[in-house]
């Protein structure tokens, strides 16, 4: 489910029920070696995902196109319940982090 909250920073909240074991999906979002497998559309790679998962840490991930062409995201982690809920925000970034409009990117 996607619901936007209309504020004026367009804040989107996402929740996905996952028909898999509590512990993988987990796994799957919070360790680098498991999110490098699913990151970005079919046809993508990730070449690089680093994680600081803990609150206040940040995350970079790269997606890069059959093309080559590379897209970074990053974000950082405000509310962490072990196995329960993940709460993060995340944006479009350079290679380093730094936040990019998504309007100057096109």
């Amino acid at each position: 489910m996607v619901k936007n909250t209309g504020s004026d920073t367009e804040r989107m909240v996402i929740t996905r029920v996952f028909d898999a074991p509590r512990e993988l999906v987990w796994k799957a979002w919070t360790d680098p070696k498991y999110v490098m497998q699913w990151w970005g559309p079919k046809g993508f790679t990730t070449p690089v995902c680093k994680m600081d998962f803990r609150v206040g840490g940040k995350f970079l991930c790269c997606m890069k196109a059959p093309d080559g062409q590379e897209f970074w995201n990053a974000g950082e982690y405000h509310e962490i319940v072990p196995h329960e809920k993940i709460v993060s925000s995340m944006y479009f970034s350079d290679l380093r982090g730094t936040r990019l409009s998504p309007r100057t990117m096109g």
